[in-house]
């Protein structure tokens, strides 16, 4: 199973695998694709989902997302990487920029510098990429827990240090320089004026499991309001295989928040069924069930089938929808069809 493959690997490394060999250019530049699209519906008018916004009518690319990435070694330990994706939110003639970064590799460091990739949760690396985790897209309660914002302009810095054969630690700092972020939340423009963000994580990486935990401070104020205010968030994940079971969860906190889900997969040969748990505090208060199926068609193509739930615990609150369900008139709680396509190149 793909999948299973390559939850423990950067995109950089899953796009230079032998089963999805990436286009290599010359010796030292190499080329990588990936995409994914959907048909989708939920039975409730309010939209569903930050960036997404699925609605009772049926859509065809509200999960649309497709990129190109760009590795270049430029000379020994030294290279660059560039990442440019039509997002959800994005039209097909603006896409954006998600990382261009110079890196230097010595000993066990490595050193970046230019726009990276926030890396807060299991999945933040490869986040676009679809063919890369079991689901359709990653859960929203954690990973639309920071409004859908990805990356950031700064440096990081990676140690990684070989406690025995098969584990390994990680430890990366990084810093964000000021910056203005953006996002559309229904009919409304939400500014950040962020002075700074600063963060660590931690990676403890073994044969069969890892487990992720970051922190992350972000100073900044919303426009068109002055009042600076910071924002400290926590999180914590963990992976597990077993034969043939997968097993996955994350949890989110910030002072204005708390969320979490946990998932397990089951794979023989090409199907794998799954099943997500997730839960929202706070700021936004549901629970969710997802049950899904997907099946590798080949090594770089997968097709997933999913039914989600979603159940919200007070009235009149946002839950997951990017606004609250009053305003159109509708129930609290929504159930979601999705079929979707992903492909690696």
């Amino acid at each position: 199973m793909l999948f299973r493959r390559v939850f423990f690997i950067t995109l950089s490394s899953l796009l230079c695998t032998p089963a999805m060999a990436s286009i290599e250019l010359t010796e030292n530049i190499r080329l990588g694709g990936f995409g994914s699209t959907s048909i989708s519906q939920s039975d409730n008018r309010t939209p569903l989902f930050i960036s997404r916004e699925i609605t009772d009518e049926t859509c065809y690319d509200c999960d649309t997302t497709f990129g190109l990435q760009l590795d270049v070694g430029i000379a020994e330990g030294f290279g660059a990487s560039g990442q440019v994706v039509k997002r959800t939110q994005d039209s097909w003639s603006d896409p954006e920029l998600e990382w261009a970064y110079l890196f230097y590799e010595f000993d066990d460091f490595e050193v970046r510098a230019g726009r990276l990739r926030l890396p807060l949760f299991l999945a933040s690396e490869y986040y676009y990429v679809g063919q890369a985790y079991p689901w359709i897209r990653p859960p929203q309660e954690v990973y639309d827990s920071i409004l859908g914002f990805t990356f950031y302009d700064g440096l990081s810095l990676s140690w990684d240090y070989e406690i025995s054969d098969e584990l390994q630690l990680t430890v990366s700092p990084y810093y964000g320089f000021d910056r203005l972020n953006k996002v559309e939340l229904g009919e409304f423009l939400l500014q950040f004026d962020t002075e700074y963000m600063a963060g660590i994580y931690v990676d403890l990486t073994g044969f069969n499991y890892r487990i992720h935990s970051g922190f992350m401070q972000a100073k900044y104020a919303q426009r068109p309001f002055n009042t600076t205010q910071k924002l400290d968030i926590y999180t914590l994940g963990a992976e597990y295989s077993y034969e043939s079971w997968q097993f996955m969860a994350e949890t989110e906190i910030d002072r204005l928040q708390a969320n979490w889900y946990a998932s397990v997969i089951y794979a023989f040969d090409d199907l794998s069924p799954y099943i997500t748990y997730a839960e929202s505090h706070q700021l936004r208060k549901s629970k969710g069930v997802t049950a899904g199926v997907r099946y590798d068609v080949t090594s770089s193509i997968s097709l997933n089938a999913e039914y989600q739930m979603i159940f919200s615990q007070e009235e009149g609150n946002r839950a997951q929808f990017v606004t609250s369900p009053l305003v159109y008139g509708e129930s609290a709680d929504v159930d979601l069809m999705t079929l979707s396509v992903s492909f690696v190149f």
